[in-house]
């Protein structure tokens, strides 16, 4: 979130520094920390909790501050990252999924709700100028922050209801001002993004016939991907289906000239560091742009930071998530909304830098859901099925042969 009067796109256009956030800085990082340090007794287990794969990501980024090229670039964004699954764990452990959900979704309305008048009203903090002119970015840096928050916040109305506790007018009343204000933030991957989730989120729909429950999620399972895949390799039917720039912004071209340098440090040059500045040189110079630039990827993104090891890591965590819930039998809410998040992650992490294990309201929504489902899964290793069989054995029943006073 920012307060400022000209967004990040015009300011960056300008070769200026991006906008200053609200809840950024030195200061509030240690805020955190100290509030995080007070609740860390009520950390369980975190490993079930994230997933496997997940906590070798954590420890492959702590590991990069060994060859990082910038090592106070990696510590601030692996803190950030620590802080948002300390504190999707401590919210769930404290709060559960469904208080923790409907806080989220509150919160985000209010949110939501001022964004959209300031920009229907057409203050200057709330409108994108530039070559985005005219765009809604609310409270937000840039529109391309604003339509993934209205996502994610859209996603939870349709799928996980029920967590909310809010009457049914209220939430179709909330789903109309997502949808409005996603038409006038005119992001066509965060467009993409929650089209794939509601398919995801459909394809859990209770069937019963186990034949007809696996073909219609695998026929949601094949949509998801077609959106996704045409996003990725044809960026110029996206841009004439949705009538924007068939070069998606120069995202296009700015893959091809990125793709080589992935290879050229196995193992990245840092959680956090973008490829360093070498990599924003080096696209200046091919693109012929004197501002600087990101590849506008997550995979790439991460590929830069720490390898396309990394990238299999990531792919590992949401796309295992992804299928132990299309191939459950009956999908609980939790699980439908963590499908749904999930399918938007992955195809916003095609075109948006800030996406995949970037430290973002995406991923800190999508963590709840999934804590949720993992926690509730029986470990598959015989020797964790013994370890949390001993937990959860109620207590046997007082012996009824002795006197009692």
């Amino acid at each position: 979130m920012t307060w400022s009067t000209a967004d990040s796109q015009v300011v960056a256009d300008a070769g200026g520094d991006p906008a200053i956030g609200v809840f950024s800085g030195k200061a509030g990082l240690l805020a955190a920390l100290a509030l995080v340090g007070m609740y860390l007794p009520a950390l369980r287990d975190p490993p079930r909790s994230l997933g496997g794969a997940l906590c070798l990501f954590w420890v492959l980024a702590f590991a990069s501050v060994l060859w990082a090229s910038t090592v106070g670039t990696v510590l601030f964004a692996l803190t950030h990252l620590t802080l948002l699954l300390a504190a999707a764990m401590l919210a769930h452990r404290l709060l559960g999924f469904a208080r923790a959900l409907r806080l989220v979704w509150l919160v985000s309305a209010a949110l939501i709700l001022l964004s959209v008048a300031l920009a229907a009203t057409g203050d200057p903090h709330a409108v994108m100028g530039g070559m985005h002119a005219g765009r809604w970015r609310g409270l937000f840096a840039h529109k391309n922050s604003f339509a993934p928050f209205l996502t994610v916040h859209l996603l939870i109305a349709l799928f996980a209801p029920a967590s909310l506790k809010l009457p049914v007018a209220a939430i179709v009343a909330m789903v109309a001002v997502d949808l409005v204000a996603l038409f006038f933030a005119n992001s066509a991957t965060a467009d993409i993004a929650a089209a794939a989730g509601i398919v995801a989120g459909i394809a859990l729909l209770p069937i019963r016939n186990g034949a007809v429950r696996t073909l219609w999620r695998s026929g949601a399972i094949t949509v998801a991907g077609v959106l996704g895949g045409v996003l990725l390799l044809q960026p110029g039917v996206t841009g004439k289906a949705l009538g924007r720039d068939t070069t998606m912004s120069g995202r296009a071209a700015m893959w091809a000239q990125a793709m080589p340098l992935t290879v050229e440090r196995p193992l990245g040059t840092g959680y956090g560091s973008g490829g360093g500045s070498r990599v924003s040189i080096e696209l200046q110079k091919r693109m012929h742009r004197a501002i600087n630039l990101s590849v506008q990827s997550g995979y790439l993104n991460l590929a830069l930071e720490l390898g396309w090891g990394a990238v299999v890591l990531f792919a590992l965590w949401a796309g295992g998530g992804m299928l132990s819930v299309l191939f459950s039998r009956r999908a609980s809410s939790a699980q439908t909304l963590l499908a749904a998040l999930l399918a938007a992650m992955i195809v916003e992490s095609v075109s948006e830098v800030n996406a995949c294990f970037a430290p973002g309201w995406l991923l800190l929504v999508t963590m709840l859901p999934m804590i949720e489902t993992r926690r509730a899964m029986r470990p598959r290793l015989r020797l964790l099925r013994r370890r949390y069989a001993r937990r959860t054995v109620t207590p046997s029943a007082p012996r009824t042969d002795r006197a009692y006073p």
